[in-house]
């Protein structure tokens, strides 16, 4: 009996110890699972918050590279260069020297290509080396379709030295004239300078297909057949390389290493370089030291958790004491990440130099302006400033406005581009003329360098709930930019479908190709009610693609979205004169100006060029504006408009009685003819009121000794009635159809 209550007994107590260490491996397993979890996300958040951080710095060198290309390509001294062919100018070291303003970059190369094709410099070659002058597309399969369709160009590829960044960009002269290509190229150490300030060690592994491409590599490092591109590689990196072998990093995107388990861990991952197709060129491998002692912290808890096990053992408890100590390192591990993104959010988010919000957080933002009204602003005489006084009194300029203009509104603003903010608004006419009011009276003062410099704005507006709200803005602030007299302009909804992206491109090709649309000038005769002849012209644009004609009522809004509207205006002032100079000097041609060519100021330089290439005289030439140009138009446009005149040019005003009617600008311009709008014209003969409004504006135009012109007169009955009226030009086509020459 005793032995079976004993025996009774020991099962029992076996049966304890049992569940005592069932429940120990239990809570053990729980506790390294729930660790190794966590510390496991820690690695990954850092190795993704790093990821992203190399490839935020390629992207950025990437566009910075294109920036700078677009840069020299606009630069006077390398048009000039271009334009007259004086290329050994090119070895005197100006153009070279514009690239070394990019501080940012250590080491940036150039290279120039005429029109031809022809090298005409390279910065890593002297101007006696075989290869400057010698044509190089054969070789350059990558600029042929460049040349065939010049265009900007960014991209990353593989050369004989290295890998690099390449901005390629065509150089045009003031006529639009295609004269060759500026090609920027810089390499990625700074990229691994910037990433080592954080402890961050790279290798660039350029892919092995381009190995015997590389005939004078910059890094002698090769490894396993893998040219090594990173200069001044880390030793312990290299060491990792050769004892792992290449092919283990490439197969693997994530790992980590140590070469002594308590001292020096890294956690490893690699980020893909593409290159032209969207093709892998090139491998980025970090090297991310574990700065945290995360893979020692792991082992000691892990040392700790057995010790304690065997002093508790028999103690249900131990479980949950396991789980509170996992709590806090959960707690701990949770803070560190959350430190760390909000520091990276940080960056991201705010601008360094302005100190306001950047675009990336107006886009994380939407849903707190969705409800309100955005306004766009953008400084108009920046660029001025930045040429006259240089960046870093831009930049000085660019801080105190933002600084007062977060006093003015009492809230942060976002800065989308290098001059261009965004701000919520609650009341968007009163936040713009507040904003006009303290700049205007108050100049910003440089205290440093004692310059006072007046700030003038463009503005647009659009409403948070529209979507892609900042492309519509854009769009909006350009259209103030155009018109400096508005207050503001508000987007308005613009349809954007395929027959805008169509005559978009027919319209970018007629400009700056012609290989398969034209604009070419149609011309319609005016009547003279007195001698019964055509002795005038009206020059009127039309799009020819593929032998198809299109009138303006096809493309010309589309040309004015898309800022084209300047070219078309030279391509039709051309055009027109080369037919006028076939003809006897009696006749005279009207063309068409728009706002967009006396806010580009050089319309009279442009014009008076043409008239002596073609030798034909300004009297001969009638340059018709819109009615809100002369009556509504900004001073500087009715300067250039006297200017105009007084180089002989006639004016005349289109479409007069629709909008202004502002008799006074009349007088004031010395206007030579009035074009009656067509509305009035067509049906006179059926709308007393017509009639009325355009014997009123003929006894007007009599009076101050200027002629009329009536458009759409269609009929005998509608001419009839415009002579009796006394209007000394008739035009529409009752006399005249539009044709490609002049037709009496």
């Amino acid at each position: 009996m005793k032995i079976i209550n004993f025996t009774a007994k020991a099962f029992k107590t076996s049966k304890a110890l049992s569940i005592c260490v069932l429940l120990f491996l239990l809570s053990f397993a729980i506790h390294f699972y729930i660790q190794s979890k966590y510390i496991k996300n820690s690695r990954q958040s850092r190795i993704l918050a790093i990821q992203n951080e190399a490839k935020l710095l390629i992207e950025t060198k990437k566009e910075n590279t294109f920036h700078i290309a677009q840069r020299i390509a606009i630069d006077n001294k390398l048009i000039n260069i271009m334009k007259h062919k004086q290329y050994k100018k090119l070895y005197n070291g100006n153009i070279f020297d514009l690239g070394k303003k990019f501080k940012n970059f250590k080491h940036i190369w150039l290279h120039v290509v005429d029109a031809k094709g022809i090298n005409r410099y390279a910065s890593w070659l002297n101007k006696n080396n075989k290869l400057i002058g010698k044509y190089i597309l054969n070789s350059r399969k990558d600029l042929v379709k460049l040349y065939k369709k010049p265009h900007p160009r960014s991209l990353i590829s593989v050369g004989i030295f290295d890998i690099s960044f390449k901005g390629i960009m065509p150089i045009y002269d003031n006529k639009h004239k295609f004269l060759g290509i500026v090609e920027v190229i810089t390499q990625f150490n700074s990229i691994a300078r910037d990433l080592k300030k954080d402890q961050i060690y790279s290798a660039l592994i350029i892919d092995k297909r381009f190995t015997k491409q590389l005939k004078h590599p910059l890094s002698k490092t090769f490894i396993d057949g893998y040219n090594i591109s990173t200069l001044k590689l880390n030793k312990t990196v290299k060491y990792f390389l050769k004892e792992r072998g290449i092919k283990y990093f490439l197969n693997n995107s994530n790992c980590e290493m140590s070469k002594n388990l308590f001292r020096e861990t890294y956690l490893i991952t690699r980020v893909n370089i593409f290159g032209i197709n969207n093709k892998i060129i090139a491998h980025y491998i970090l090297f991310i030291k574990d700065k945290n002692y995360l893979k020692s912290k792991e082992i000691l808890l892990q040392l700790l958790t057995i010790i304690m096990a065997l002093f508790f053992i028999l103690i249900s408890y131990f479980g949950f004491k396991t789980y509170i100590l996992n709590l806090k390192l959960i707690k701990s591990l949770n803070k560190k990440v959350k430190k760390e993104t909000e520091k990276n959010l940080f960056l991201i988010y705010n601008d360094q130099l302005t100190k306001c919000w950047t675009k990336e957080k107006f886009l994380a933002d939407k849903i707190f302006y969705k409800e309100k009204e955005l306004v766009m602003l953008n400084i108009r005489n920046f660029s001025q400033i930045n040429a006259t006084y240089g960046f870093k009194i831009g930049d000085e300029i660019l801080r105190l406005s933002v600084l007062r203009l977060q006093i003015i509104l009492k809230r942060k603003i976002y800065r989308i581009d290098s001059d261009e903010f965004v701000f919520i608004s609650q009341k968007t006419i009163n936040d713009i003329r507040h904003i006009k009011h303290h700049f205007n009276d108050d100049p910003l003062h440089i205290t440093k360098d004692d310059i006072n410099i007046r700030i003038f704005f463009s503005f647009s507006a659009a409403h948070g709930s529209e979507r892609d709200s900042l492309r519509k803005l854009t769009i909006a602030i350009k259209q103030a930019k155009r018109k400096p007299y508005k207050e503001f302009v508000y987007y308005k909804k613009q349809n954007i479908n395929n027959d805008f992206l169509k005559f978009n491109s027919y319209l970018y090709d007629a400009i700056f190709s012609q290989q398969e649309a034209k604009i070419i000038p149609y011309f319609q005769g005016i009547f003279d009610n007195k001698t019964k002849k055509i002795v005038k012209y009206e020059s009127l644009a039309r799009l020819e693609v593929n032998g198809k004609i299109y009138s303006p009522y096809y493309f010309i809004d589309i040309a004015k979205n898309s800022g084209f509207l300047v070219e078309i205006t030279k391509i039709m002032i051309d055009k027109s004169f080369a037919h006028l100079s076939r003809y006897p000097k009696n006749i005279t041609i009207s063309i068409n100006i728009t706002e967009d060519d006396l806010y580009n100021k050089k319309l009279k330089e442009y014009l008076l060029e043409r008239l002596d290439f073609y030798h034909l005289s300004a009297g001969q030439i009638v340059l018709e504006i819109l009615e809100g140009i002369s009556a509504g138009g900004t001073y500087d446009n009715i300067i250039q408009l006297k200017e105009l005149k007084k180089a002989g040019f006639k004016l005349a005003i289109d479409d007069f009685g629709v909008e202004y009617s502002n008799f006074e600008r009349i007088n004031e311009l010395d206007i030579d003819f009035i074009k009656i709008d067509g509305k009035y014209i067509k049906n006179i003969d059926t709308n007393q009121k017509s009639y009325k409004i355009v014997k009123a504006i003929s006894e007007f135009a009599s009076s101050m000794n200027i002629d009329i012109i009536a458009e759409f007169v269609e009929n005998e009955k509608i001419q009839k009635i415009v002579s009796q009226i006394g209007i000394e030009f008739s035009q529409g086509y009752y006399f005249s159809v539009p044709a490609q020459i002049f037709k009496q």
